[in-house]
């Protein structure tokens, strides 16, 4: 396999390319002076990539938060009633599993709500449709 082809598999993460452009510019920066390039050039050189490394890597942060699917809660109160004024009952879902919570002022109880039972039951056996038969015309098949 051509040295080409490896190169174009390649394709470096952000954190790979922010790397290789801090090296770039360390490197401008420690080359500036021997080059005839003044220190207060190299300076600039060196407070630019700073700043767009900076930018970089806040932007990347920004958009590793931000997915395209929402993030389901894993807390969900269902609904909520109260018994008292000190008193309440609560369905709550948590993780894809069910609790009812009575809570009070010095207390709370939860349990588990048992799992829904099917809404048709089981199937016992398929049911089966008969073959329709053919239809026959004065001693002649007729196709449907």
């Amino acid at each position: 396999m051509s040295p080409l082809m490896n190169a174009q598999r390649f394709v470096p993460s952000p954190r790979s390319r922010l790397l290789l452009a801090g090296a770039l510019v360390l490197a401008l920066t420690v080359l500036g002076p021997v080059a005839g390039v003044s220190s207060t050039v190299a300076a600039r050189w060196l407070l630019g990539g700073v700043a767009l490394a900076v930018l970089g890597w806040w932007l990347h942060r920004r958009g590793g938060a931000v997915t395209g699917a929402p993030e389901a809660p894993r807390l969900n109160v269902v609904s909520r009633a109260g018994l008292s004024q000190r008193c309440g009952v609560a369905l709550v879902e948590v993780d894809g599993h069910s609790y009812l919570v009575a809570f009070g002022d010095a207390f709370a109880e939860i349990r588990e709500t048992p799992a829904p039972a099917p809404e048709f039951g089981h199937v016992l056996a398929q049911a089966r449709r008969p073959m329709p038969r053919p239809r026959v015309l004065r001693g002649r098949r007729v196709r449907s």
